[in-house]
């Protein structure tokens, strides 16, 4: 990875764990998350408008538009249900962990991209400590080997589905941005998840928590959405200049930010198991940084 793209990703997951605890911090994180990115929109659209002006898509850059939008809205369903049901310090680490694990797999196996030795050891780092975290969850480490048991607990469940999407969007805009300028490739996945997830979750949440949501809360979504936009934002510049394979697992600095913030802000009860996984984790996301 070149010095920029640390610098860049580093940022990102900082970011990116910080309006992580915004949705989870919410009574009603779905509908958070949602006004996020609205708001995260709309803050981009001046510098969206002029872009599209100077330097609009290509047809291929549309599909790949279309293809981050209709995962994303699937992404903010996912996330929000999981915050719906478990802690930050479990969510976030096994989501961002499972999803950036996955993508060199896909890198290596769907863009023919390569992979260190060195790197490899870092990104299995990576997946054991996202194993160790899950197994901090009441069942035990039965959580992994039962999938009666893994189904069951809906935070785990949730976050697992978040965490594959979250593989497939990345590797997906890796390439997009080579069509796409990335603050409008950003600017257009959170302008169409936030209307994609509109009708989905409107279906639990009536017109009256809407307003009362933005009414109370609109400082939390403008700040959010700032975070938001600009956590992704980096990421997609930081693939026009590392492989995804690196640049994916590298992210994962952002589980121990959460982890961190889990403790010293939420005041959640870390164990044991969360603890050491989330140090190896990051110790994982160093070694693929500094790795050939």
């Amino acid at each position: 990875m070149t010095g920029i793209a640390v610098a860049l990703v580093l940022v990102s997951a900082f970011a990116h764990a910080s309006w992580n605890l915004m949705v989870r911090r919410s009574e009603m994180p779905e509908l958070t998350n949602w006004m996020m990115a609205t708001f995260g929109a709309l803050l981009a659209s001046p510098m969206a408008v002029y872009l599209f002006a100077t330097n609009p898509p290509d047809s291929v850059g549309w599909l790949f538009i279309l293809g981050t939008v209709g995962l994303h809205i699937a992404y903010f369903f996912t996330l929000g249900r999981a915050y719906k049901h478990g802690d930050l310090s479990l969510v976030y680490p096994i989501a961002r962990g499972l999803g950036l694990a996955l993508i060199p797999v896909i890198g290596i196996t769907v863009l023919s991209e390569s992979v260190s030795l060195i790197a490899g050891v870092g990104i299995a780092s990576i997946f054991i400590g996202v194993v160790t975290i899950g197994s901090s969850a009441s069942t035990g480490l039965k959580l992994w080997i039962m999938p009666k048991t893994l189904l069951a607990n809906r935070s785990v469940a949730f976050a697992m589905i978040t965490g594959i999407i979250i593989a497939t969007y990345s590797t997906l805009d890796s390439r997009g941005v080579e069509h796409v300028e990335p603050i409008f490739y950003m600017f257009m996945l959170s302008l169409g998840g936030s209307l994609g997830i509109l009708p989905i979750i409107g279906r639990t949440y009536s017109k009256s928590d809407f307003r009362t949501e933005i009414r109370k809360h609109w400082k939390v979504g403008v700040a959010g959405g700032a975070l938001q936009f600009l956590a992704y934002a980096l990421v997609l510049s930081a693939f026009r200049l590392s492989p995804v394979s690196y640049i994916g697992p590298f992210r994962e600095l952002g589980i121990v930010f959460g982890v961190l913030m889990a403790v010293l802000i939420l005041k959640e009860s870390v164990t044991r198991n969360r603890a050491i996984g989330a140090i190896t984790i990051g110790v994982g996301a160093v070694v693929v940084a500094i790795a050939p």
